[in-house]
């Protein structure tokens, strides 16, 4: 990738169980990556394992991009 100048950050999906990786400056590229996460019904301890590490990645993600 050539020198992106992406500024990120870290927002939850309205309408699906996924974190979104979105740029923060107009006129760039809106969402730069979707992490997803599973919902296990009936077991509240794995969905939120599931959760807190797809919201690590998203992050990690966000990361790369805004430390470059």
């Amino acid at each position: 990738m050539e020198n992106p100048n992406i500024k990120t950050k870290v927002v939850h999906s309205v309408s699906k169980a996924a974190w979104n990786v979105i740029g923060t400056s107009i006129g760039k590229k809106y969402k730069i990556a979707r992490v997803p996460y599973i919902i296990i019904k009936d077991n509240e301890v794995f969905t939120e394992i599931e959760k807190s590490e797809a919201l690590r990645h998203a992050k990690f993600i966000s990361e790369c991009f805004n430390n470059k």
